[in-house]
């Protein structure tokens, strides 16, 4: 019997891929479907503020917190207009990519961020070198996961 390749199908999945662990810290690249250039990240934090930026750009998966407004403003008048988030969009205009073939050289992560809610993430991540499947209930929790996995249990 032929092995089964586990795979996460969502419009806003990404690629993380782990190509060296510097000091204890993570460095590598972004895949997303929409582009054939990858982000690169210098360190873990770069990471989470380069992904919370693509969702941004995105709207998808949207916020649970929003900032606050006391006035009205283009982007909210926009939606308001349209039922079709940015990504929507984005997806017409560029197409989709396979991302789920990219490869680290530690480690390689195909994440689906499910959720934004209480000021962080909630989803669920794939290790491709071992198939193995994890959920996640913060940005925190995923590092943790991809840190355990390169370094192993502390």
């Amino acid at each position: 019997m032929g092995e089964t390749k586990k795979a996460l199908f969502a419009r806003n999945l990404v690629c993380i891929c782990i190509d060296s662990a510097e000091e204890g810290d993570l460095q590598g690249k972004i895949w997303h479907q929409y582009s054939d250039d990858a982000i690169a990240f210098g360190n873990v934090a770069d990471m989470v503020i380069k992904m919370d930026n693509l969702y941004d750009q995105w709207d998808f998966p949207q916020k649970g917190l929003e900032q606050r407004e006391f006035t009205s403003t283009k982007r909210s008048e926009e939606l308001q207009r349209t039922d079709k988030l940015p990504i929507d969009e984005i997806q017409k205009k560029c197409g989709t990519r396979n991302i789920q073939n990219k490869k680290g050289e530690l480690a390689t992560f195909v994440v689906q961020v499910a959720f934004r809610q209480k000021a962080t993430w909630q989803g669920r991540a794939i290790c491709s070198e071992n198939g193995k499947e994890y959920d996640f209930g913060s940005a925190k929790a995923l590092i943790d996961i991809m840190d355990t996995k390169i370094h192993g249990e502390r």
